[in-house]
């Protein structure tokens, strides 16, 4: 085989493989079902009991995890369309060691064994699938789990199962028409409530099959459909800028009470070297989250030794957000600021209108803050397909080919601006952080819903466009030998060819530069007419949370519609104090050009502000995996104790080519008036770098059955994960303020990085349904790879008379840009323990006896060597949570089922070199789902769901936990709906 599903041991013979095959199919209609297998006759007639349901579900999985060579688990459908979870990944976190990050509080991105999403391989029926992500890591929230048969997550690897995932390869497998012979049809409806939204949104699914009488040709078409109306209310702060003190470079303080009156120049200061948040932010983000799955597959047997399918699945995800905001962002100089002795500034106040009036010989060296109202989006189109063609062959009782050719490609396409009208502070907002929980928070705050003073300020459009095309071809040849204590030989090869490009459109593009983006920096403009100025309420915002009473209930909000109106109308571009900055011949040339852009950019709302293609920021890059592997395969017996193994390699060879532009920077120069970062290029010349590395990768997989119904394992494999391949980019991007400037791209050299994984496991299958097993696990990582954020050193020049340089004549500075990066080279090492247990209490006395659980604990403790001067020597791995456990209840009896779960996942390091070269780090994290369904006759079926019932929200922090990143909630959601099987 080529996928590197494994063949149940030869120990059990065909009537295992005959078994594994029956338990795995799924009926609406809960009737019998005849496996169709090339040795019924051998086999002659066998009484077969098919258990469906929750137990049937929980059956199927135990048989996948102990006919496997290697250690594996598995999640099954209860039925069809009956996936025990709404979403794959939700779904993928029942399973041992398994942990999810979500988006709008739907599970996105699992973490396996402490490895994040990046180093997690997975695939769709053995097959590459395509990802709308910068990088390789696959958003499960794409795919809706109503058309998935069943997820397997392998942890160990075997020489035919494909490379990528040093955490684990997952396997999404979807239903075959010839596994379920007969004519079936399973559809439900249902309504979706979220709590934060108040609404309901539908959610449709259906479900068809056939195959002819003889079982020789079958069709499946199965489509899912919903449209979810939610809500994400979130407060962060963008991070702790480090201010050290540096007069020239502007950080600076007022060493005086806010209250202060008539001071002068001696209250004015360096700030104490300190960590000082950027912002705070408050953020009401609307969202419809349309997504359409289609999945459809089709077979032809022939004759008895020959198998063609061809399958096909394709999903279309839709966001539509709005994210209404409040902002004040804090640049120096602070008013009288509070250090703590972790060098966390926990409370200042920041210059205002009223502040500059009662100080007047100061005014000119302190700078406005600014109450900022701001609607902004995160849209994202997503579009993916796979399709494949399979050929089974057996060419005698001895060696069977597989040939299997797939096409996947995935898109994701987004506009999402971003535009703030504000006004500066008519008194000084007071900024305080919390003790260790809660939000941070800005009071004081005075005129946020007086048009009056409101002005227009910073734009950008950027729009982001992702293509991911994989082309695979695999071919597998096994030889059952049968020799001695051998027992087959495989060979095979796969060819992989995946490009990516990654285009960007914004407002900082060298085609529009300074004087798009900045076009209304300062607050000099007052729109004439303010009416499209709605007031926006913040009621009900994160309740409960400590900080959130202090919310402002009110501020002003806008339409992109409006916005845009009002910025590309020729009174506000054509009005002198746009640009105060520039000679009345510079202003008419930058005002003629905003008017022509605009006029050019046609039926586009941006107007002027329609984005353009930045090329430095933009990349492409193609990789080709050649690969091989022989894998063979033994058994025997110890005396009484039957024994099995593999033992094999796999080599890879990974080629890359990255291409784009080189666009030289000639000049970096803070905007006039304001603190924007400018940046002038020079002619771009295009560049392309060619990369190509080796792998090889032995496994030794064995297994020892102690007794009937116990597992043994010990498993020695070497792994890769290959560099994200928005790492691999020869892009360069550059941005933020003068004050707080940040750079990054991308690294074309970048080589796999490896792991040496040792397992161990024991398990105990003591019925049907009831398991406990306990395994030990050690990961030896070289040329390890993770993104690192470090202080690179430029020049930026200052403007005369800005309040960074208050002086007659330009002035150049050496500035800290904190530069984003991937490098190879470091090593380290995981260790960690999965105890898991499920059972069915059928000893229990009527009606108890329907009651089961599931229940799974994971440790992980790491150790990591990080490269010297890197600032991050006390992090950890990126997503490792030390503790994380699952705990599930169920019954089933009769027409009745029912399961409520809690899932936790301890603090962990969500990642190293986050905002200003910071550790970003989550809190720990616990939800309670759970679902129940009515049986009303053999074909009807009511079912009711509940998603985060408790409200669970998320907390993130850096370092410290008052020094605040984040806050979010999306609430709770509930669908209630009726299923029919016929």
């Amino acid at each position: 085989m080529s996928y590197g599903f494994q063949r149940p041991s030869r120990r059990n013979g065909r009537l295992a493989l005959l078994a594994s095959v029956a338990g795995l199919a799924v009926f609406a209609s809960g009737s019998p079902v005849v496996a169709q297998d090339d040795a019924d006759e051998d086999l002659g007639e066998i009484e077969q009991i098919f258990v469906t349901g929750i137990r049937g579900s929980l059956q199927q999985s135990l048989d996948v995890k102990r006919d496997a060579r290697q250690i594996v688990d598995a999640v099954s459908a209860e039925d069809v369309g009956k996936f025990p979870d709404s979403n794959v990944a939700e779904a993928l976190q029942r399973i041992t060691g398994v942990s999810i990050d979500r988006s709008g509080g739907e599970g996105q991105f699992i973490t396996v064994r402490g490895l994040g999403p990046e180093f997690n391989a997975v695939l769709l029926n053995g097959r590459t699938i395509a990802t709308d992500n910068d990088g390789r890591e696959f958003s499960f929230d794409v795919l809706s789990s109503d058309i998935i048969q069943r997820a397997e997550v392998y942890k160990s690897a075997t020489p035919n199962l494909q490379s990528g995932g040093i955490g684990s390869v997952v396997n999404i497998v979807t239903a075959r028409p010839l596994d379920r012979p007969g004519t079936s049809f399973t559809a439900s409806a249902a309504g979706l409530y979220d709590t934060l939204r108040d609404k309901f949104s539908p959610e449709i699914t259906g479900v068809a099959s056939w195959t002819n009488d003889d079982d020789t040709v079958g069709f499946l078409l199965g489509a899912s459909y919903s449209n979810r109306k939610s809500q994400e209310d979130s407060s962060f702060t963008n991070g702790f800028a480090l201010r050290d003190g540096a007069v020239n470079a502007g950080d600076i303080a007022v060493n005086a009470p806010e209250s202060s009156t008539g001071l002068d120049p001696s209250a004015i200061g360096p700030i104490p070297t300190s960590r000082v948040q950027q912002q705070v932010v408050h953020s009401r983000d609307v969202q419809d989250r349309e997504r359409l799955t289609i999945s459809g597959a089709a077979q032809w047997r022939p004759m008895d030794n020959l198998l063609f399918t061809v399958d096909g699945l394709y999903s279309r995800f839709d966001v539509e957000s709005l994210a209404t905001q409040f902002s004040g962002f804090f640049s120096p100089p602070f008013i009288n600021p509070v250090i703590d002795e972790n060098g966390t500034v926990v409370s200042f106040s920041r210059p205002s209108v009223d502040f500059q009036n009662r100080n007047p010989l100061i005014a000119d060296v302190v700078g406005l803050s600014q109450n900022d109202n701001v609607i902004t989006a995160n849209n994202r189109l997503a579009e993916t397909y796979v399709i494949g063609g399979n050929v089974e062959y057996d060419l005698n009782e001895s060696v069977s080919v597989e040939l299997d050719v797939s096409k996947s490609r995935a898109t994701r396409d987004g506009t999402n601006p971003f535009v703030v009208i504000g006004a500066l502070a008519p008194e000084s907002p007071l900024i305080e952080i919390p003790n260790d929980n809660g939000i941070s928070t800005i009071t004081n705050l005075v005129g946020l819903t007086d048009r009056s003073i409101q002005r227009l300020h910073f734009v950008n459009v950027a729009r982001d466009e992702v293509e991911d095309d994989i082309f695979e071809a695999s071919l597998g040849v096994d030889w059952d030998v049968n020799r001695g204590p051998l027992a087959v030989v495989s060979v095979g090869g796969l060819y992989t060819d995946r490009s990516k490009e990654q285009q960007v459109f914004d407002n900082f593009s060298p085609t529009q530069g300074g004087n798009i983006f900045c076009a209304y920096c300062g607050y000099n403009v007052a729109p004439p007419d303010t009416s499209f100025l709605t007031e926006f309420s913040f009621e009900g915002f994160l309740s409960g949370v400590p900080g959130a009473e202090t919310v402002a209930p009110q501020i002003l909000a806008f339409t992109f519609e409006d916005a845009f109106r009002v910025l590309n109308d020729t009174v506000n571009i054509t009005n002198p104090a746009r640009q105060p900055g520039l000679s009345p011949e510079e202003f008419a040339a930058n005002a003629a050009d905003l008017i022509a852009r605009r006029d050019a950019a046609g039926d586009s709302i941006f107007g002027f502000y329609t984005p353009d293609l930045n090329p430095g920021a933009s990349f492409a890059v193609d990789e080709q995996i050649f690969a091989v592997y022989l894998n063979t395969e033994w058994e025997g017996d110890f005396g009484d104790l039957p024994w099995s193994a593999n033992v094999g390699f796999r080599v890879a060879i990974t080629e890359t080519t990255s291409t784009g532009v080189d666009q030289p920077v000639i000049e970096f120069r803070e905007s006039p008036g304001d603190t924007q970062l400018l940046i002038m290029f020079g002619p771009s010349t295009p560049v392309s770098v060619d990369n190509r590395y080796v792998n090889f990768m032995p496994s030794v997989n064995f297994r020892v059955d102690p007794t009937d119904n116990t597992v043994l394992r010990l498993s020695y494999t070497e792994t890769v994960t290959r560099p994200t391949l928005t790492a691999l980019g020869v892009n360069n991007t550059f941005g933020g303020r003068s004050n707080a400037p940040v750079s990054g791209g991308g690294n074309p050299f970048l080589e796999a990085f490896e792991s040496e994984n040792y397992d161990v496991s024991f398990e105990w299958y003591f019925d049907d349904v009831g398991f406990f097993g306990i395994a030990g696990f050690h990961k030896e990582f070289s040329n390890f790879l993770e993104s690192q954020t470090l202080p690179v050193i430029r020049p930026i020049v200052f403007p005369a008379g800005n309040v960074s340089n208050p002086t007659d004549m330009d002035v150049t500075r050496d500035v800290a840009f904190q530069d984003t990066r991937d490098p190879n080279g470091e090593s380290g090492s995981i260790t960690g323990v999965e105890v898991a247990f499920q059972m069915v209490f059928d000893s229990l006395p009527s009606p108890w006896d329907g009651l089961g659980t599931q229940i799974n604990y994971t440790y992980v403790t790491s150790s990591i060597d990080r490269a010297e001067g890197s600032g991050a020597a006390d992090c950890d791995y990126n997503g490792l949570s030390p503790h994380s456990f699952n705990i599930s209840g169920f019954y089933e009896k009769d027409r009745i089922q029912a399961r409520i779960a809690y899932n936790y996942r301890d603090e962990f390091l969500f990642q190293c070199f986050s905002n200003f070269s910071e550790p970003r780090q989550r809190e720990a994290f616990g939800q309670v789902d759970f679902s129940a369904a009515f049986d009303v006759n053999d074909w009807i079926q009511i079912f009711a769901e509940g998603v985060n019932i408790l409200g669970a929200d998320t907390r993130d922090f850096s370092r410290f936990p008052n020094r605040f990143l984040t806050y979010s909630n999306t609430g709770s959601r509930y669908l209630i709906g009726v299923r029919g099987s016929f």
